[in-house]
This record gives C-alpha cells, structure tokens and sequence, in this order.
C-alpha cells in the first residue's frame, strides 16, 4: 500500500508509536487527528464540499434510520485498543450503545468516508481494512469530485462492493436499514 504523508513541524514524533491518551494532547488546530496501529494519522481540515457532503448524507441517513439508531459526525471515534482510534466521517450506531457522558466504545452500523485529495489512499486501503478488522459491517465511500457513493458489506474478514452510484443514477439499500439516494443529492452545485 502507498499513503501520502504530510509532515507538520509542530507535532510530537514517538518512535514507540501513540495511544489514544495521546490524542488529547493534540492542539486544536482544525485539523482530524486519528490513529491507526499507534501512527499518527493527520488530515488537515476539509474543505467545505467535503463539509457539505457529509452534512448532506448525515441529514438523509437520520431521516431513514430506524428509531433504534442514530447518525453522527464525524464522531464518536472509533476505537480498538489503545492504539487504534478513527474518526469516520458520517456514522450510524445504535442507540443502545451511547451512554450519556461516556465515550462510545461500541462497533457502529455503518461509517462513511468522504474522499479528499489528502485521504484517497487512506480512506479506500487503509481505513477500509481498519473497519473490517473492528467488524463494521457496512462501509460506505462518498466521491465528491465525481459523485459517486460505493456501498460494502463485511463478508468474512474483508468487505465485499455491493453496489455503485454515479450522478443521478439511484442508489438503493435495503441493509442496515431502506434508503434510496443519488449521489449527486450530496454535491452542492
């Protein structure tokens, strides 16, 4: 696999890797910080179709989500481990799982990532493996540029594309809930 990686004078560098409680300590500074395997991973802030998008979607999931399910984000993180720790983009989980003032350390239902420039490699090879190993079993990836949404389902340990929208073409699914959609209802044009 090849990443793109950015370096930033201002960051710590830890050859033993980082922790979650590491994280915390990160500046705020607009940028996502997000941990995989104890590398940090460091995206910096979206620009505003990315932004759009992922409102866009999150406003349409919510309205097709079962009562027993909410949408977020991008968090709650998601985490495995104290070395493991990203942050989709839009996320649904089920409600059960949320505890009023705790993390969320539960699985989500499905996670979406929208594709930037800086995340492609990260978002289609990386992430996609690091949501299969937690067992996310719907992992949905949003293009913007050419909009397109490409739906996966977990099938054993790897996830398998099940379906594929360009444009206006209609996307229909009817797992983890119903939900009919374009991709060209998240770009703002």
């Amino acid at each position: 696999m090849v990443f793109m990686a950015v370096a930033y004078e201002d960051l710590p560098i830890r050859q033993d890797g980082f922790t979650v409680d590491d994280l915390a300590e990160m500046p705020d500074d607009g940028r996502r910080y997000e941990l995989v395997d104890g590398v940090l991973l460091v995206s910096p802030a979206p620009r505003w179709e990315h932004q759009r998008a992922c409102l866009s979607l999150a406003i349409i999931l919510e309205a097709a989500c079962r009562d027993d399910l909410a949408v977020f984000g991008p968090t709650p993180d998601v985490r495995r481990g104290q070395r493991t720790s990203v942050q989709p983009d839009v996320c649904v989980v089920h409600r059960a799982d949320l505890v009023r003032g705790e993390r969320y350390l539960a699985v989500p239902v499905l996670v979406v990532e929208v594709l930037s420039s800086s995340s492609v490699g990260i978002d289609r090879l990386l992430k996609r493996d690091v949501y299969a190993r937690l067992g996310v079993l719907h992992y949905w990836i949003v293009d913007t540029d050419k909009p397109s949404i490409t739906t996966l389902a977990l099938t054993g340990r790897d996830y398998l594309e099940t379906s594929t929208a360009h444009g206006d073409e209609v996307l229909t699914v009817t797992d983890p809930f119903s939900l009919t959609i374009t991709p060209s209802q998240l770009v703002l044009t």
